[in-house]
């Protein structure tokens, strides 16, 4: 089923086992004044390495937008507008369906422009190896927007530039 929570979960594993390997092919976002905007629907995000050194941007498949840092961690923007969504919460866990021993720690709910959005922090399995993940769900106006960040060390290296990034989304660059 084209969007489901199975395929998303899927298209989440694809994206973590391939790592650090890019993908040739036209970029559905472009960087306009420092921030990072959806085609055709005006949803964007600042630029990750403008608020911290040492993050690149990188073409992953599944993901919208990506970025890797010198670490192996990795930070991704997640966007689907089936029309209709389900809560936030429920969204939010779909990610981990087809992880490998994935493992929630914290989850709460935290604003996101304007809308209520899910935070979940945990860990999974990633080739054999354990791996610390933080992600940001936010379901709204028919569209479902994932902040990922991904980490074969300590998260709290790279959290706080991850946490500005995510807060910096703004569904329809009205701001």
């Amino acid at each position: 089923m084209a969007g489901s929570p199975q395929e998303r979960g899927e298209t989440l594993a694809l994206g973590m086992c391939l790592g650090l390997l890019a993908v040739a092919c036209a970029s559905p976002v472009s960087l306009e004044g420092g921030r990072w905007r959806a085609a055709g629907s005006g949803a964007s995000v600042a630029d990750l390495a403008a608020l911290e050194n040492g993050w690149r941007r990188t073409d992953l498949p599944g993901p919208l937008l990506s970025f890797t840092a010198s670490d192996g961690t990795r930070a991704s923007w997640i966007r689907r507008c089936p029309g209709a969504v389900a809560p936030s919460r429920a969204e939010a866990h779909a990610l981990l369906i087809s992880l490998d021993d994935s493992r929630v720690r914290e989850q709460h709910a935290v604003a996101l422009d304007g809308a209520e959005a899910w935070l979940l922090r945990g860990e999974a399995v990633e080739r054999g190896r354990t791996v610390e993940l933080k992600a940001v769900t936010r379901a709204a106006d028919g569209c479902t927007d994932d902040f990922l960040l991904v980490s074969p060390g300590a998260l709290a290296r790279h959290e706080a530039a991850f946490d500005r990034w995510w807060a910096s989304f703004e569904s329809d660059g009205a701001r």
